[in-house]
């Protein structure tokens, strides 16, 4: 089992521990890892699913990335993300699958047994929404399956997070990630790799103005099986069309922990109802070579606004820019009178003549 062992080593090597489950530990996004995987305070896009599930409250799009990580010869790592913003809150999902190419495997007095196979898998339901303008929460229920030849195993876990923005351009964000029974293999039940951390996201420039950015992103992460670890990243964004990434992680389980990333930015305009993200990013993965990573990022619909979007939330607080409005009573324009004709002239009374009374029209009464 020596080349079994290799391939899941190379497929957990980000986060070499006790724990089962290792591939939870893998980061997720190319935006994200040009960023030193700094991503807890960010939350700006629908890879917090990964990160902090609490950025999802925030969105104002539907968002839907597929991700491709080359981690290492044989071991591929996709995931699939969508988030559904709503007048209530925001609903997202993802799919994070780990495949192990087929490799030789041995028994115990090392006789070859033919080949075998490995594979991964996550699936997670998330809800997230505001309870005041300022604070979002998070959280995500999801089931984890591992399978080695042909021991399965499975289990449930959650995470939860916030996002406060506490001035403008600042966010501060924490999360608790995997949290659940542990997977058993035949006898041997491993823990997952339950995760704290927090981080925080500064902007240097408004954002309201997307065209020319730069953001800068600290992280620190604690794992059950392992000591803190930091790391720190800065975005910086041009003519809003290019993104160049720098960033950097202590203690890496392989390589410098140095990383470098790229992004480009298609139909990024206020006239058009969609924007797609290409990322890249370049990571250091020491006797494993180098890790590639690409991914694509769909942002679609009509943004949606709140005033604000708190956890009781009437519909009618929602409107979607672009959607047609109920039109306005429109003012009446001030009525010209048109020339009323003068009246007709009355006829000239007709002449009356006066004529003495005959006596003979009275009759008279003598008493």
């Amino acid at each position: 089992m020596v080349a079994a062992a290799s391939a899941l080593s190379a497929a957990a090597a980000e986060g070499a521990g006790s724990s089962g489950a290792e591939f939870l530990a893998i980061g997720v996004g190319a935006r994200s890892a040009g960023l030193g995987e700094s991503f807890t305070g960010m939350a700006d896009d629908v890879h917090s699913l990964v990160y902090n599930p609490a950025g999802l409250a925030f969105l104002r799009r539907r968002e839907l990335a597929l991700d491709h990580n080359y981690y290492a010869v044989g071991v591929n790592h996709e995931w699939l993300g969508y988030a559904h913003p709503t007048a209530w809150g925001t609903f997202g999902g993802a799919a994070n699958l780990v495949f192990v190419s087929p490799f030789e495997s041995y028994n115990a007095v090392d006789n070859p047994t033919g080949k075998t196979s490995a594979a991964d898998a996550s699936y997670q339901l998330t809800f997230a929404t505001t309870l005041t303008d300022s604070l979002g929460v998070g959280v995500t229920a999801k089931h984890i399956r591992s399978r080695l030849h042909e021991t399965t195993a499975s289990t449930f876990a959650g995470d939860f997070g916030f996002l406060w923005k506490p001035v403008e351009r600042v966010r501060l964000g924490g999360s608790m990630l995997h949290l659940g029974p542990g997977l058993r293999h035949i006898a041997v039940t491993e823990d997952l790799p339950r995760t704290m951390s927090g981080g925080l996201g500064w902007d240097v420039f408004d954002r309201g103005n997307f065209r020319h950015n730069l953001t800068v992103a600290l992280d620190v992460t604690k794992r059950s099986d392992e000591a803190a670890r930091f790391g720190g990243g800065v975005e910086a964004i041009y003519d809003s069309v290019l993104a160049i990434r720098l960033g950097g992680r202590s203690a890496p389980a392989t390589g410098t922990g140095l990383t470098l990333g790229m992004g480009l930015f298609l139909f990024r305009d206020d006239t058009r109802g969609y924007e797609i993200d290409f990322d890249y990013a370049f990571v250091g993965a020491g006797d494993f070579g180098t890790s590639h990573r690409a991914g694509l990022t769909f942002k679609f619909g009509d943004p949606i606004t709140s005033v604000p979007r708190a956890a009781v939330l009437q519909k009618s607080d929602v409107y979607y820019e672009g959607a047609v409005r109920p039109k306005a009573r429109r003012e009446r324009e001030p009525k010209i009178d048109a020339p009323v004709p003068s009246p007709a002239p009355r006829p000239a009374a007709r002449p009356t003549t006066t004529t003495p009374a005959d006596p003979s029209d009275f009759q008279w009464i003598n008493q």
